[in-house]
């Protein structure tokens, strides 16, 4: 009877673990064969360090939305990241290898009873030995060329390390720094222009952004005097520490003699029920009326500087109110989280079309050109978390310095769903103020923070409207640190802008329901939602 563990299988076992040891030594030698060519281990240490550390960018953005962080942007990322990383350890086996090399030379010599070590007597040069003494100076020249390289490279990045801001997102830290340091700062402020500036913002369980927002406020406010700025806040529906890093920032801007309201804890707006729709915008909506209230009462303030919960630096908020050297109706910054452009709810391009989550974030040739110089943008709509216009649209009739706002009626009516537009004056001078509002039937189903700038250009007949691309802000530090820091460093902003150069954005655009059913009412493309 056949066994299966008989002579013959036994025998064709053998026969089967000795091909496999016989592979596996050739397998050995080929690799100890590759490990001996010229910079191969180097190769090979360079992509396994440069794996690790495209795992951990990836790992540390986690849960992105993929269009909006293209692979090849975080490889190149990884790359420039590696250089130095495998610059520094290759230096460091450069400069220890010599000693190591001899040592083990030394201690084979004697151990494997080198003749000439024992033999006193002098030996003739073979061929192969005056070679190689040929060669030394070759090779020590290789050594030291090798070292130069990586010293260069460890250098540049440490340079780029150290230098990683650009250097257009930091030219008004100057003026602020001096500003800053005067011992004695002026109430009449710094700026180039004597504006009055109303601050206006909301919050809601923001105690890991407010102290970061404060501080860039209360720079920004030495910057713009402390006699120019009116600040009004409102907090509302929090169970985090945002009342009390609230009240701590009210009692300092009470010591500084900064004209306030902050309303902590507010809950006399009722939060609805059923937060989706337009329930939850007109609820938005009248929280951020409530923060203009004060504003309504008494004017006297040339511009709105509202704000999200975001970071921000207060050189970026310099930069917003100084966009086309104060020539603009409403300006934005660029807002940024886990889409990549983050309010795409609400921005669109000069002619009223959906735009994209990575640069250059418009498809028309003009605003492309812009967004490459850093020049502000012309949109037809923004908020991008940030945002500065000017005062006289929202106020009252009375209160309006006559300055902004055209006494001659409006070429092109909104359509006659708009909700103002029985409401509209002879001129946009004598129209009622503008609020935050909800759609109207027929409109657009958009945010109060896309219809104000909305009613800025249809009611009130103010076109010029800006995204500006120096300004950066974000919701969630990871976020912050990736866009204006990380993608705005010299070599990664120059893969991205001059390499990449938009490729594939149309896929990229965040569009919220079915891309096919994108629609368009008064020249507008409107999200399809659901």
């Amino acid at each position: 009877m056949w066994s299966p563990f008989g002579p013959a299988c036994r025998l064709h076992l053998r026969r089967l673990l000795a091909h496999a040891r016989l592979a596996l030594v050739l397998l050995w030698r080929n690799l100890l064969f590759l490990l001996r060519l010229p910079a191969v281990p180097q190769l090979f240490a360079f992509y396994f360090i440069w794996c690790y550390a495209n795992l951990a960018v990836i790992e540390y953005l986690g849960g992105v939305w993929d269009p909006g962080f293209p692979k090849l942007w975080i490889a190149w990322i990884a790359f420039l990241v590696t250089l130095p990383t495998s610059a520094a350890l290759q230096l460091a086996w450069l400069l220890v290898s010599p000693f190591l090399c001899r040592r083990l030379a030394r201690k084979n010599g004697l151990e494997g009873g080198d003749e000439s070590a024992r033999d006193p007597r002098p030996h003739p040069r073979s061929p192969r030995t005056s070679t190689h003494a040929l060669r030394r100076p070759a090779a020590t020249r290789l050594w030291g060329t090798q070292i130069v390289f990586c010293v260069l490279i460890i250098l540049l990045g440490h340079y780029q390390y150290r230098n990683y801001e650009h250097p257009g997102d930091v030219r008004f830290r100057p003026a602020l720094r001096k500003a800053l340091a005067d011992p004695y700062p002026k109430r009449s402020g710094y700026a180039p222009r004597a504006e009055k500036v109303f601050i206006a913002a909301a919050f809601h369980q923001n105690e890991e952004v407010l102290p970061y927002w404060t501080k860039t406020m209360l720079d920004t406010i030495t910057w713009l005097g402390p006699d120019n700025v009116f600040v009004s806040i409102v907090e509302n529906y929090s169970s985090d520490k945002s009342p009390e890093l609230l009240r701590a920032f009210e009692a300092e801007l009470d010591r500084r003699g900064v004209k306030n309201r902050i309303l902590v804890q507010d809950e006399s707006i009722k939060r609805p029920p059923n937060m989706d729709g337009n329930p939850r915008i007109e609820f938005l909506a009248a929280i951020r009326n409530q923060v203009l209230e004060p504003l309504l009462l008494t004017g006297g303030y040339d511009r709105v500087l509202f704000s999200n919960d975001i970071y921000i630096e207060p050189e970026s908020v310099l930069e917003l109110l100084e966009t086309r050297d104060g020539d603009y109706d409403f300006a934005c910054g660029l807002d940024f989280g886990h889409f990549g452009a983050y309010d795409m709810w609400v921005l669109r391009d000069r002619v009223g079309r959906l735009t994209a989550g990575i640069w250059p974030y418009f498809f028309d040739k003009g605003s492309y050109d812009a967004v490459k110089k850093e020049d502000p943008v012309p949109v037809f709509a923004c908020w991008n978390g940030i945002v500065a216009f000017r005062a006289d649209p929202v106020l009252p009739i009375a209160l309006r310095a006559n300055a902004t706002l055209s006494t001659t009626p409006i070429e092109h009516m909104p359509p006659s769903n708009h909700p103002w537009t029985k409401e509209i004056g002879a001129s946009p001078a004598v129209t009622a103020p503008l609020r935050f509002r909800a759609s109207a039937d027929g409109e657009c189903y958009s945010s109060e923070s896309f219809l104000l700038p909305y009613d800025f250009r249809r009611v009130m007949a103010l076109t010029k409207i800006y995204a500006n691309p120096r300004v950066v802000t974000a919701y969630v530090w990871k976020y912050y640190v990736w866009h204006k820091w990380v993608l705005r460093a010299k070599y990664v902003k120059w893969f991205v802008e001059r390499v990449y150069d938009g490729a594939w954005m149309q896929y990229a655009r965040m569009i919220v329901g079915d891309g096919d059913q994108v629609w368009t009412w008064d020249g507008v493309d409107c999200h399809p939602w659901w």
